[in-house]
């Protein structure tokens, strides 16, 4: 743990920042990278039922086809703990007073943590499974700097689900504007409390922006799967969860009489938010207003309601989380098991190659064989492409970070450590008790 400099504490006392290490996100991640790559298998293996292109129609494999499908509420899970861990700093600023995080060392990191191992699949793909498909220099620079998201067309092969990473790196530039809006409307109330609703009140007008786009993205004027339902308006309500979740963390870490009920009761009982994420997901499997296990692109209905379900699994599953103490020996046990953990620990490389590991395996994406043999091929072939990249790339790229972003190369959670009370002093001894 590294203590920084103290700072006064509008809600009393003066507090100290610090790093906490929580494995229980670090699971989580884990658990989430595996829901991506089990989706993605799941389709290049057949096993969704997919009529949109004529000639390669796909019937699917019945009620596997529809649990599968919904996988995809694995995604906004990434959204939710980056928006909760990069906030968080920002939100113990705001409501108990603690230094302001420096802008330039928290670029540094993001840069640290996401570009060294990105660069890597983009060259390796690239060179592996897009030269033919390579015209000219702006075709190479575009994934490079993650633009591939806003161009038409643009797509490269073996890296189809990086429009995600470039959403959230769009995110990490706009995220001390995002903050510093959030402070100057919250930092005026009285107490702690009233900033946290201040912010929490803010952040949920943040919703009907993001469903607003993605129905408007979903009208039939666009057809089917434009580019523009990939840029950041339509995905950041998610990150807003994960930033309410921060603010809920970092006022919790100070005093429960901060927080709103509703966060309290999640600490008395956890396994209930993980009960409501299971109710959200089946929602998004009956799908009622679409076509359940299909994996076409949705109607506009359909869209809006797998949406919500999607946030709301999102906010639940990560909440019990992000209380100052996992009071749940199940939740402990499933996200901080020791194979979890190393998974959480190399998720961001399992995430970046388990597309190109289909593409190795079998070409492309359609009709990728058996599911289980395709599943075991990918999930061990990114396992071992991802643990290759975490300690040849991404663990030297993050020991910089000492150096260039202030921080420890260990992943940790901003917290405040209170000042301990001082000790009673000693009573005095009257001159008559000395005689």
């Amino acid at each position: 743990m590294v203590v920084s400099e103290k700072a006064g504490n509008p809600g009393g006392g003066t507090p100290s920042t610090a790093r906490r290490y929580f494995p229980q996100l670090e699971g989580m991640r884990g658990l989430a990278a595996l829901g991506v790559l089990v989706l993605h298998v799941a389709f290049s293996a057949t096993q969704m039922r997919w009529d949109e292109n004529p000639g390669m129609e796909e019937t699917g494999n019945g009620i596997f086809s529809v649990l599968l499908n919904q996988f995809q509420v694995s995604l906004p899970i990434f959204f939710t703990l980056s928006g909760m861990l990069l906030y968080r700093p920002f939100a113990l600023a705001t409501i108990v007073g603690t230094p302001k995080p420096a802008i330039k060392p928290y670029l540094w990191r993001r840069a640290l943590r996401c570009l060294p191992a990105y660069w890597a699949l983009t060259a390796v793909t690239l060179v592996l499974l897009n030269r033919d498909n390579i015209h000219g220099f702006w075709e190479v620079l575009r994934p490079v700097l993650l633009l591939q998201i806003y161009q038409n067309n643009a797509w490269v092969l073996g890296m189809e689900q990086t429009w995600s990473l470039a959403t959230e790196i769009a995110f990490y530039f706009a995220l001390p504007v995002i903050a510093w809006i959030l402070h100057k409307i919250a930092s005026g109330a009285a107490t702690p409390a009233a900033r946290v609703r201040r912010i929490l009140i803010s952040l949920s007008t943040v919703i009907p922006v993001s469903v607003a786009w993605t129905a408007w993205t979903h009208l039939p004027s666009f057809g089917a799967w434009p580019i523009e339902g990939n840029w950041p308006p339509g995905w950041i309500d998610y990150i807003a969860t994960g930033m309410a979740l921060a603010a809920l963390s970092a006022a919790a870490s100070v005093s429960w009489e901060h927080v709103p009920a509703a966060y309290r009761a999640a600490d008395r009982r956890p396994l209930l938010c993980w009960a409501g994420a299971l109710a959200a997901y089946l929602v998004a499997c009956v799908s009622p207003f679409g076509d359940p296990g299909s994996a076409n692109y949705p109607p506009l209905g359909q869209s809006i309601v797998e949406h919500l379900a999607y946030l709301v699994f999102g906010f639940l599953a990560v909440t019990p989380l992000t209380l100052p103490h996992l009071r749940s020996r199940f939740i402990e046990a499933v996200v901080t098991n020791r194979v979890m953990l190393f998974l959480g620990r190399i998720s961001y490389g399992i995430y970046l190659w388990h597309i190109a590991i289909i593409y190795f395996w079998h070409g492309n994406l359609f009709r990728a064989g058996n599911f289980g043999v395709l599943l075991a091929v990918d999930l061990l072939g990114s396992i071992a492409c991802a643990t290759v990249s975490y300690y040849l790339i991404e663990s030297p790229a993050m020991r910089l970070r000492e150096r260039l972003g202030k921080a420890t190369k260990d992943p940790s959670v901003a917290i405040v450590v209170p000042e301990p009370a001082p000790a009673p002093a000693e009573p005095a001894v009257s001159a008559k008790v000395q005689a």
